[in-house]
């Protein structure tokens, strides 16, 4: 089977592994509230999770640690060398994350990545608007445990493609339904067995150019 699209987590796979929103509630003066909330609510209400963070915690704030994070953040070894190995091979990209929409663009732009799905924390005149909602109702915050193989099968119908012609390469729980439906799988510098269980393939070190074996 030929797989014609190869889906990026980021956080961990692109990105020198950080949890991106935890590490802005510190930056933000939320972490206490943050913590406790993320840890009461995110495998039980997401939503409500979202609700309580954007609406009650941070709107207001200034957005400036917020584009901080987004510029500190490094690539792992061989990611730029990965996609444009991959992109001479003929197969396209995309990322798909819970992570911040500004993080993904930036790995876009400066990766030549073609497409990309992720989380959009909104900011108007400088402060974080508390917003997460779009205009039509649907949230601005991807539930990636839950969505990304969602998400990944609506991006394959644009593209007129299966979700058997992808390769999903990540390295967290949230990947693992993506993986199931996928064509093939990578588990990527994980330490969690379950993950690597639910993959064709498990690729040890955090240089992403060791999956190109597999291509």
């Amino acid at each position: 089977m030929l797989h014609r699209l190869v889906i990026f987590d980021m956080d961990g796979t692109i990105f020198v592994h950080k949890n991106f929103w935890l590490e802005l509630h510190k930056r933000l003066g939320t972490w206490d509230e943050g913590k406790k909330a993320t840890e009461e609510w995110l495998h039980k209400d997401f939503g409500k999770l979202v609700d309580i963070v954007i609406h009650n915690l941070w709107k207001g704030k200034p957005a400036q640690p917020y584009l901080d994070l987004v510029a500190e953040a490094q690539y792992l070894p061989g990611v730029q060398e990965t996609v444009k190995e991959l992109h001479r091979r003929g197969y396209r990209t995309a990322i798909i994350t819970s992570g911040p929409s500004l993080l993904m663009e930036r790995a876009k732009k400066e990766l030549d990545i073609d497409l990309g799905v992720a989380s959009v924390l909104e900011v108007k005149d400088g402060v974080i608007t508390g917003r997460s909602r779009h205009g039509d109702g649907s949230p601005m915050f991807l539930e990636q445990e839950r969505n990304k193989a969602h998400v990944a099968e609506l991006l394959c119908e644009e593209l007129g493609l299966a979700l058997k012609d992808t390769v999903a390469v990540g390295d967290g729980r949230n990947d693992i339904p993506l993986f199931k439906a996928a064509g093939m799988s990578i588990a990527f510098n994980t330490k969690n067995d379950d993950v690597r269980k639910a993959a064709t393939h498990h690729v040890e070190g955090n240089d992403l150019r060791k999956i190109l074996r597999y291509f």
